[in-house]
């Protein structure tokens, strides 16, 4: 038990420091779509030969190593999309500026599909792999 407890000791003092979200933004130009937590989700879309992507980062304590992919749920107003990932294989990068990492995601998405997501009508993010589950809800500056 001693090894574990420890573990679990480690874990809930690195999820306790108020400031964290505040870290991140300070290095970052752009509005976050959503917080969960100890971390941010940034998106946008691009546009691929005829392809659409909504691409995702996940700044913070979120580390993730995975061959099975991910689905993001975006839920909002008069709507529910549930999306795939792109690949298969992601894992998250270290951003040592802030104790954390970066993960980027892309989920495939239809065009007019991207046309109907709007930052107003948001009301949740859902952000599931094999073994984490994040939910995000909007960011709103005055939360910092």
């Amino acid at each position: 038990m001693g090894i574990f407890s420890s573990f679990k000791k480690k874990q809930n003092q690195e999820n306790s420091d108020p400031n964290y979200i505040e870290t991140i933004l300070k290095h970052s130009q752009d509005e976050p779509l959503g917080v969960a937590d100890n971390n941010l989700i940034y998106a946008g879309y691009n546009e691929l030969g005829g392809y659409y992507y909504f691409q995702t980062y996940v700044i913070g304590k979120f580390k993730l190593k995975t061959k099975t992919g991910a689905k993001l749920r975006i839920e909002g107003t008069n709507y529910t999309l549930d999306l795939n990932a792109d690949m298969d294989e992601l894992e998250s990068e270290p951003a040592d500026i802030f104790k954390g990492y970066v993960t980027r995601i892309d989920f495939e998405i239809e065009k007019d599909v991207v046309e109907t997501i709007r930052r107003s009508t948001i009301k949740e993010l859902i952000l599931t792999t094999k073994k984490n589950k994040l939910v995000f809800k909007p960011f709103k500056k005055s939360e910092v």
